[in-house]
Protein backbone atom coordinates (compact mmCIF):
# COMPACT_ATOMS: atom_id res chain seq x y z
CA UNK A 1 0.00 0.00 0.00
CA UNK A 2 1.34 3.47 -0.86
CA UNK A 3 2.26 6.10 1.83
CA UNK A 4 -0.02 8.74 1.06
CA UNK A 5 0.96 10.80 4.58
CA UNK A 6 4.74 10.10 3.27
CA UNK A 7 4.02 11.68 -0.21
CA UNK A 8 2.45 14.53 1.32
CA UNK A 9 4.61 15.84 3.43
CA UNK A 10 7.63 15.10 1.17
CA UNK A 11 5.60 17.50 -1.24
CA UNK A 12 4.32 19.85 1.24
CA UNK A 13 7.89 20.80 2.60
CA UNK A 14 9.50 20.71 -0.77
CA UNK A 15 6.35 23.37 -1.81
CA UNK A 16 7.58 25.29 1.29
CA UNK A 17 11.43 25.23 0.77
CA UNK A 18 10.05 26.73 -2.91
CA UNK A 19 7.70 29.19 -1.89
CA UNK A 20 10.51 30.64 0.70
CA UNK A 21 13.22 30.86 -2.29
CA UNK A 22 10.86 32.50 -4.70
CA UNK A 23 9.97 35.24 -1.99
CA UNK A 24 13.45 35.54 -1.23
CA UNK A 25 14.42 36.14 -4.64
CA UNK A 26 11.15 38.58 -5.61
CA UNK A 27 12.89 40.83 -2.43
CA UNK A 28 16.08 40.45 -3.62
CA UNK A 29 15.48 41.17 -7.38
CA UNK A 30 13.43 44.00 -5.73
CA UNK A 31 16.58 45.23 -3.96
CA UNK A 32 18.56 45.38 -7.40
CA UNK A 33 15.88 47.06 -9.01
CA UNK A 34 15.89 49.73 -6.33
CA UNK A 35 19.37 50.48 -6.41
CA UNK A 36 19.86 50.70 -10.08
CA UNK A 37 17.17 53.04 -10.01
CA UNK A 38 18.99 55.19 -7.58
CA UNK A 39 22.53 54.55 -9.22
CA UNK A 40 20.27 56.18 -12.90
CA UNK A 41 18.68 58.80 -10.51
CA UNK A 42 22.00 59.74 -8.88
CA UNK A 43 23.92 60.41 -11.89
CA UNK A 44 21.47 61.76 -14.07
CA UNK A 45 21.31 64.72 -11.30
CA UNK A 46 24.80 64.59 -11.22
CA UNK A 47 25.10 65.28 -14.57
CA UNK A 48 22.38 67.91 -14.56
CA UNK A 49 24.53 69.50 -12.22
CA UNK A 50 27.16 69.60 -14.25
CA UNK A 51 25.52 71.00 -17.11
CA UNK A 52 23.99 73.76 -14.82
CA UNK A 53 27.50 74.71 -13.43
CA UNK A 54 28.64 74.71 -17.25
CA UNK A 55 26.12 77.07 -18.15
CA UNK A 56 26.22 79.85 -15.53
CA UNK A 57 29.89 80.09 -16.01
CA UNK A 58 29.16 81.36 -19.44
CA UNK A 59 26.92 83.92 -18.68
Amino acid sequence: MADYKAMYYHLAGRMAVAVDLLDATTRALSDVSESLKLAQQTTEEMFISVEEDDGESDG
